[in-house]
């Protein structure tokens, strides 16, 4: 059984991590969805760690998003939980892909810089 963070916006895939304000954790297992429920994030606080942490104590080992910054990559990776960073896409599209086990994943690493762009 695998259990799935995915960052929203709306009804796509967000592309920045850190600004996300809910998440869709779906659970399944052998290309089956068994359940599915969106959770506000825990704080709008943008400080490193709360919301790979967060995630992990949620029960997640993966966390979809669609651009993420090196520190939560590295956060993640520490705590056991794959980081799956993917093409803008709509959310559902984004579900099938992990039940089919066919996510195409992009390298994308997000700065602060003034000019930021996660795209």
């Amino acid at each position: 059984m695998t259990k799935a963070a995915i960052a929203l916006d709306g009804n796509v895939i967000s592309e920045h991590f850190g600004k996300v304000r809910e998440f869709l954790f779906v659970t399944f297992e052998d290309g089956k969805e068994l359940s599915r429920e969106i959770v506000a994030a825990p704080t709008a606080d943008h400080a490193p760690g709360v919301f790979p942490n967060w995630i992990k104590s949620m029960g997640a080992d993966v966390v979809m998003a669609g651009g993420m910054g090196v520190k939560a990559k590295q956060f993640f990776q520490a705590l056991g939980v794959q980081v799956l960073t993917v093409p803008s896409m709509d959310v559902e599209e984004g579900v099938k892909a992990l039940l089919l086990g066919t996510v195409r994943t992009v390298e994308t690493d997000c700065g602060h810089g003034s000019d930021h762009d996660c795209g």
